[in-house]
């Protein structure tokens, strides 16, 4: 933003003062009138600038703030900002600024990619305050067309913008606001988690293959935890005398790399019961690695080495390794489903209200805010829960 100087009373350019014109214009939310007023020359490029204001309910309120700018103009009152016309791509620099103070560093780079990947390349050279609602329709169109279940969240953030753009005075309406959302289809989606059978079944697939891969998944199946919980995860987490796991900080990807943050939310933050075997699995593994880091010198004894590290026992395993190690596994069976790694929270969840914990027990372990969260996404129906339905049905009518 730069100043200018406002036109002098004497100057010639004061009669485009006095062609100021409100005019009126439509949104969704009804009928608003706008009037723009010349501000003089820029000294920096010699270009005429002009002062905007927009979203008066009245054209008597707008008359007003006008007679007031006039005024101002007139008197030779110095240091009034001129509002430039700026690109959506700048205007999303602005709103990224401010957004990003109050966002962790995972949103950040999820906010970064979705703007770079789908936002900016359909419509970041277009003026903001230029935008019309075909522009935005069209962009809308294929954002649905290539992420038909996820285009409204990249909408809400192409809109959100916008709206931003707006309250600095630097666009008149959002037309985003005003599309025809396409309606997403009903798609089958195929099932996620492993029956009680299955888990067995892909558990001693793993076994066989290698102690790690195997604690990894047993833990993730018997705990329902999160891929970045588990792989955050250190031995001070383990508490193998009362039998539980701390669940306090998460792995995820950062702006610029990957970063150990605390857990996606307060509730998060938990500590889990372990079974038995699960305990005696992670010992075994425990010992494992302790025998490997003796043996090159390296002092196995720090509790606050991760569970599962890389080659270099120092780092965690990337987050890509869970899932890669996943359909390496499932490829040994063709009878198995191609669920992915958070299907294990998945499984957890359905085989625990399978064995009869209540929802609230589910909420806790899988660290959800709201009971509707764990409600509305786990509560799948095994086969043998589907049998006991109907038998129940039976005999109830008799």
């Amino acid at each position: 933003m730069h100043y200018f100087k406002p036109p002098s009373p004497c100057n010639k350019d004061k009669g485009l003062i006095n062609m100021a014109k409100i005019t009126e214009y439509q949104t969704s939310k009804g009928k608003f009138y706008r009037f723009r007023v010349y501000a003089g020359i820029d000294e920096m490029t010699g270009k005429k600038k002009y002062i905007k204001r927009a979203g008066f309910k009245t054209k008597a309120e707008a008359k007003k703030e006008l007679h007031k700018l006039e005024y101002e103009l007139d008197i030779g009152k110095t240091q009034i900002k001129a509002t430039e016309s700026i690109t959506y791509k700048e205007a999303y620099k602005l709103w990224f600024e401010q957004h990003s103070l109050s966002v962790k560093e995972s949103t950040i780079y999820n906010i970064k990619n979705k703007f770079k990947l789908q936002i900016l390349p359909l419509i970041g050279s277009y003026k903001v305050d230029k935008l019309t609602l075909a522009i935005c329709q069209h962009a809308v169109n294929k954002w649905y067309q290539q992420h038909e279940t996820s285009y409204k969240y990249i909408l809400a953030y192409a809109s959100t913008v916008v709206d931003y753009a707006k309250r600095l005075g630097l666009a008149y309406n959002n037309p985003f606001k005003d599309v025809t959302r396409p309606k997403v289809r009903a798609k089958h989606k195929p099932r996620n988690y492993l029956e009680p059978d299955e888990l067995k079944r892909f558990l001693a697939i793993a076994k066989e293959k290698d102690l790690m891969q195997y604690t990894l998944f047993r833990l993730l199946a018997y705990t329902g935890i999160r891929r970045g919980e588990i792989l955050a995860l250190t031995w001070d987490d383990v508490d193998f005398k009362s039998g539980t796991v701390s669940i306090s900080k998460t792995m995820t990807r950062g702006a610029k790399s990957v970063v150990i943050l605390d857990p996606k939310t307060i509730n998060s933050d938990r500590v889990l019961d372990l079974d038995t075997e699960t305990l005696k699995v992670l010992k075994r593994w425990q010992i494992a690695q302790a025998s490997y880091l003796l043996a090159v010198g390296i002092n196995a004894y720090n509790t606050e080495r991760y569970i599962f590290t890389r080659s270099d026992n120092k780092n965690p395993l990337a987050l890509s390794v869970p899932g890669y190690w996943l359909r390496n596994l499932l490829a040994k069976d063709p009878t198995l489903p191609r669920i992915t790694v958070h299907g294990f929270r998945h499984t957890h969840a359905t085989l625990l209200l399978s064995a009869g914990a209540s929802p609230k027990e589910v909420q806790y372990r899988l660290g959800h805010a709201k009971i509707t969260t764990t409600l509305d996404i786990y509560v799948h129906l095994t086969k043998q829960d589907q049998k006991e339905t109907i038998k129940k049905l039976v005999h109830y009518l008799g």
